[in-house]
C-alpha cells in the first residue's frame, strides 16, 4: 500500500532527498539512458510529492505552484520505481497531484512537458496535448495542459 505526503524542499530530510535523487537518476538517467544533470537548481522552488511503500520511495513528482509572473502550475519528474510498476501507483500519484491542485489552486491551469509515449496516460487526467512533438534530452516530448476549472 502506498502513502503520499507533500513537502517543501526545506522540509525534506537528507534521507528523503537522497531517495528522490536516487530514484530520478535510476529511471531517467540509467533506465532511459539519458545523460543530463537532474539536480537542475529548481527543486528548491518546488513542492515534492513522495509516495512511500514499506519505507521505500515508490513514486515521486515535483510541482511548481503558480507565481505572480506565471499564473499556472507546472509539474514534472513524474516517476515510479521499477519495483513498484504494475501496481497502479502512477495513476494514484497523478490523482493525488490533481486533487492537491484542485484543492490548493482552484481554477488554475496545469501544464507539463510529457514524454510522448505517456500522452494517453496524461490525457486520462484531463490534460490535452498542444503543438508538435519535440526532443528534450534526446527523448520525444509534447506540451500538455489542463485548463483551469472554475
Amino acid at each position: 500500500m502506498i502513502h503520499f505526503d507533500w513537502y517543501q524542499f526545506s522540509e525534506l530530510n537528507v534521507h528523503q532527498l537522497y531517495a528522490v535523487l536516487l530514484l530520478r537518476s535510476d529511471v531517467f538517467v540509467v533506465e532511459q539512458n539519458c545523460v543530463y544533470l537532474d539536480p537542475d537548481g529548481k527543486d528548491i522552488f518546488a513542492l515534492h510529492l513522495l509516495g512511500m511503500e514499506k519505507g521505500s520511495l515508490a513514486a515521486y513528482i515535483r510541482l511548481f505552484p503558480p507565481t505572480d509572473i506565471q499564473n499556472y502550475i507546472v509539474f514534472g519528474r513524474v516517476v515510479t520505481a521499477r519495483s513498484a510498476r504494475t501496481k497502479g501507483y502512477g495513476k494514484k500519484l497523478m490523482q493525488e497531484l490533481m486533487n492537491y491542485c484542485d484543492t490548493h489552486f482552484p481554477g488554475i491551469s496545469i501544464k507539463c512537458s510529457a514524454q510522448f509515449y505517456l500522452k494517453k496516460f496524461y490525457e486520462g487526467f484531463g490534460l490535452v496535448a498542444h503543438g508538435d512533438t519535440y526532443l528534450e534530452d534526446g527523448i520525444p516530448h509534447i506540451a500538455m495542459e489542463r485548463s483551469g476549472k472554475n
